[in-house]
């Protein structure tokens, strides 16, 4: 059953699971004190701790497959799909990171009662709570379980019909890995979370790029892939694109779209302003200045030091098996040919390890709005600590249970991705202006979450009604044609743009037509997390003395040398491995010069 692996590998593996279950047990009497404890580590945590453990976070099983599946489809550029997350990040660096760890707060949807009133504030942090902590929740461990399932069938060579214990093969695999993670997570509550994270993005990182760079190497080199892509026929112009070229300009060129992405998705996309489980981390530093610098180290390993050897395993394994019917499985495939006894173990682990990461973050910060944002919220305000911290071990419990169940419908990972994208679309515009102009209330967020939720239905539906046999000669149909000439637009990228043209007009108006929050409220917040800016022009005697904590000028030069380093890294690595290294120098050299005036800036 498990001859694809040495027993040099099964020792590596049953090592690493060791120490993660050793890594519970050792917690768990310092996470059982409290919620603080459980939740955000005592608030305690040191910058390069906390970015790292974000990073690992987001290096989850799926992201290495979705990755090499991406290029696959339609080039490496596609992959600004998740890269424009990147200038996002810088503004969260500078904008948000100290507000939120000043907030002083256990979970992002805490914030809605501190930054507004009534009973639309206390209802929208209920729905915040059920839809971020339960239902988009359950998908990301869904689709991550898909992704380890998919890794093991491929890496152990079983066919879909291999049973162990009267189960299919890897979901007994995935189960068994899951039950672990579940339980340190529920032993050790945050800390065991990122100090388990630390040491599986060591593991995850340096397996990673050890089987890039064995890959690379035993294929030739970048002139050599090149030519067994053509071989295979891969459009090798188009696939090997950074970013996509500007001609033919078209309403659904490449290039278009990667302006849209660049320009407006992560603008309007709900983790703009660092919110979820990154925000979650950024509790758990120890000062204003630890969040900050922790969510630049996480930017720049997210975008620049992750891509590449995942890119150019995907490539690599392109060149050598061709095309195949799943691209999301290029990455295991490379990894069971490339690889040696022992550091195929390791590699294996380093994918248990990025598994593990995402799981337990998803599971511990879906827990902490569970308990803190409904369970202490609205039905027991007072109870002692240790029974909060048992309700969150029992919903860690309820969601493992409930995101294994959903991961047997989960078939596509990247579309899983898009449909997040989706249901979301339009609300981070809200995000920021609710951090910076005093006018936004409840009602401008209910309002951006009801027109994106009811905009992504419209756009999905669009062209299923369209295309659908019993009613592709109907009137509606034909009146969709007539109205929407072109599915495309209906796709992502795009899908974005139209939710965000309905989205933001209508919260604005909402926004003007209903109660502002009370002043006094008002003041309580700006006191607590002054933000600055015009938004709040009428508020800065309230808080005298804190003028230089807010914007100025010197915040948008480190936001523009933010963007120019993360980019100048991110191509300019590209460009030295694709074949141009001149170009990718001298980007090397501006991110090198744009990097130290940062730091200068900063210190």
């Amino acid at each position: 059953m498990f001859d694809a692996l040495h027993n040099i590998d099964i020792i590596i593996i049953v090592a690493y699971l060791v120490f993660t279950f050793l890594i519970g047990i050792y917690f768990s009497r310092r996470a059982s004190q409290n919620m603080d404890e459980f939740f955000v580590a005592g608030r305690s945590l040191p910058w390069w701790i906390v970015g790292t453990s974000m990073v690992a976070t987001t290096f989850a099983a799926d992201t290495p497959l979705a990755v090499s599946g991406l290029v696959a489809k339609q080039g490496i550029w596609w992959n600004w799909t998740w890269w424009n997350w990147g200038i996002g990040g810088i503004f969260t660096v500078f904008l948000f990171a100290k507000l939120w760890h000043r907030s002083g707060i256990t979970t992002d949807a805490e914030l809605i009662e501190l930054r507004y009133d009534g009973r639309p504030a206390a209802g929208l942090r209920l729905y915040r709570a059920l839809w971020f902590g339960l239902f988009q929740n359950l998908l990301i461990i869904a689709w991550v379980m898909k992704a380890m399932a998919k890794v093991t069938l491929t890496i152990m060579g079983w066919d879909v019909d291999t049973e162990i214990m009267g189960m299919p093969a890897e979901n007994f695999v995935v189960i068994v890995l899951f039950m672990l993670t579940v339980f340190y997570t529920v032993m050790s509550g945050l800390w065991g979370v990122v100090t388990t994270d630390v040491v599986q993005f060591v593991i995850a990182m340096g397996g990673s790029i050890y089987l890039a760079v064995t890959a690379y190497t035993r294929l030739g080199g970048i002139d050599s892939i090149k030519e067994k892509l053509i071989s295979h026929e891969f459009d090798v112009d188009t696939i090997l694109q950074i970013i996509p070229s500007m001609t033919p300009v078209t309403e659904f060129s490449p290039f278009t779209k990667f302006l849209t992405l660049v320009l407006v998705v992560w603008i309007v996309m709900y983790n703009v302003d660092g919110g979820g489980y990154l925000a979650q981390r950024l509790f758990a530093a120890k000062n204003e200045r630890h969040s900050m610098f922790a969510y630049l180290w996480y930017n720049i390993a997210m975008v620049c030091l992750r891509p590449w050897p995942w890119i150019v395993v995907g490539l690599c394994g392109m060149a050598f098996f061709g095309k195949v019917s799943d691209a999301e499985t290029y990455y295991p495939l490379m990894m069971k040919e490339m690889l040696p006894v022992g550091l195929f173990g390791i590699m294996i682990a380093s994918f248990l390890a990025a598994f593990m990461s995402t799981i337990d973050t998803q599971l511990n910060w879906g827990a902490s709005i569970l308990v803190n944002d409904c369970y202490k919220r609205f039905f027991r305000k007072d109870a002692p600590q240790k029974e909060y911290v048992l309700a969150a071990r029992i919903f860690i419990m309820i969601l493992a249970a409930l995101g294994a169940m959903v991961s047997f419908y989960i078939k596509d990972i990247s579309q899983a991705w898009f449909l997040i994208f989706s249901v979301t679309a339009g609300i981070g515009s809200v995000y920021i202006f609710r951090w910076y102009w005093w006018r936004i209330n409840a009602w401008s967020e209910i309002s951006a979450f009801a027109s994106a939720l009811i905009m992504t239905f419209v756009l999905r539906g669009v062209p299923f009604i369209k295309t659908m046999d019993s009613l592709k000669d109907s009137g509606l149909a034909k009146g969709l044609a007539g109205l929407y000439p072109e599915q495309l637009w209906f796709t992502f990228p795009y899908s974005i743009l139209f939710s965000m043209f309905f989205v933001i007009p209508i919260w604005i108006t909402i926004t003007m037509l209903t109660r502002p929050v009370s002043r006094e409220h008002l003041v309580k917040f700006y006191k607590k997390v002054y933000p600055g800016g015009p938004g709040w022009a009428d508020f800065k005697k309230e808080a005298p003395g804190k003028e230089s904590e807010g914007l100025n000028a010197r915040t948008f030069v480190n936001i523009a040398l933010g963007v120019t380093v993360s980019n100048c890294f991110l191509i300019g690595t590209g460009k030295m491995i694709l074949g141009s290294p001149l170009v990718g120098i001298v980007l090397l050299i501006g991110a090198f010069i744009s990097g130290t005036l940062l730091y200068r800036n900063i210190k």
